[in-house]
């Protein structure tokens, strides 16, 4: 028996040290972001006349808990499944399905970050094949570490 709990409480510990020193190999999309540019079987969905007009661009949806990316296409929303592919230096694939005929088969996945401050950039992200094009951009801040307050005894 003592060999046996030996093992359970080896097994847990080799368990939490995987977990906590496992580094994802992947890219992490989730979340909202800004269309720039959506060309479908090469029609051009945004920028329309109507874009020039309003201030604020359609928000496109990657969902990381369905794997699913939602586009806006003429006050419709389209979800399309998501699935990332193989990486080959840097260079990105996925695999969409979708109802839309456009959004189906796989398309290249380019990333590029510019910096606009000392803690803060651009991410553009290009969503590429043949006949549909992709475009859209987040501004993420990374927001200055802060010491912890000390507490009572510790200094």
């Amino acid at each position: 028996m003592k060999w046996f709990k030996r093992l359970i409480i080896g097994a847990l510990i080799i368990f939490v040290f995987y977990i906590l020193l496992y580094k994802p190999d992947g890219i992490n999309l989730e979340g909202n972001w800004e269309a720039k540019e959506i060309v479908l079987d090469n029609k051009k969905i945004y920028p329309d006349s109507l874009a020039n007009i309003i201030d604020f661009p359609p928000q496109i949806i990657i969902n990381g808990w369905t794997k699913s990316i939602t586009i806006p296409v003429e006050r419709n929303d389209v979800s399309s499944r998501l699935q990332y592919l193989e990486s080959i230096k840097g260079n990105y694939k996925i695999k969409l399905s979708s109802k839309e005929k456009s959004l189906n088969g796989t398309f290249d996945l380019i990333i590029d970050t510019t910096d606009i401050g000392p803690q803060a950039y651009i991410v553009h992200v290009k969503i590429k094949s043949n006949k549909t094009l992709i475009k859209f951009q987040r501004t993420v801040i990374i927001p200055p570490w802060k010491p912890p307050f000390p507490k009572r005894g510790q200094v």
